[in-house]
């Protein structure tokens, strides 16, 4: 069930939505523990949900348009968006505009649909995957499994370099992207 590209476009997913959970966190500080434990929970569980959810509605997505005329193209132009995804996080990365978050369950659930909208584009990837929601299961684990790592990170650490786990999600999608791309390198010759 597990496998390397699975966990590197889980750990790529995962991370928008964890350095989210940990902006959160800090606005937790003034709580009771129990509060805290709460609220970490169903921050995690929100974001693990969205992600597993959306990246295998984008995975029945990328099945019907695999198999429509043009599905031949469709994964050289996964690797395009693999790449486009890895600038934005290259991007986002060196600038310094600062990010604010306000606590409330519909704004967490607003912040999780948002950080996985890119699940819903990679979860086109796999289309012609069998049993994508073993896939989509995974990933939505891992991230379950980050953001609360990151919401009880942020309660101990005032600050993470954000900008380091952008340039890391950044280099995994290069390395997805380039995957794809070294597949069809024949097409190139």
């Amino acid at each position: 069930m597990f496998n390397l590209p699975i966990i590197l476009l889980g750990l790529a997913l995962a991370l928008d939505a964890s350095v989210v959970s940990f902006a959160v966190s800090l606005l937790h500080k003034d709580r009771t523990f129990g509060e805290k434990v709460k609220n970490g929970f169903i921050i995690a569980m929100v974001f693990g949900l969205f992600q597993f959810l959306m990246l295998w509605l984008g995975s029945y997505a990328g099945y019907l348009f695999t198999f429509s005329n043009y599905g031949y193209y469709f994964q050289l132009a996964i690797g395009v968006i693999f790449f486009g995804l890895a600038f934005k996080c290259f991007q986002d990365s060196f600038s310094s505009d600062t990010k604010q978050v306000n606590w409330g369950f519909l704004p967490v659930i607003f912040l999780a649909f948002v950080t996985s909208v890119d699940a819903f584009i990679s979860g086109m990837s796999l289309g012609t995957l069998p049993q994508t929601y073993l896939a989509a299961f995974e990933v939505g684990t891992i991230t379950f499994l980050l953001c609360s790592v990151f919401y009880f990170a942020g309660q101990f650490f005032q600050a993470i370099p954000e900008r380091w786990l952008l340039r890391l999600a950044g280099l995994i999608f290069v390395f997805l992207g380039g995957q794809i791309l070294w597949n069809y390198r024949y097409l190139l010759s």
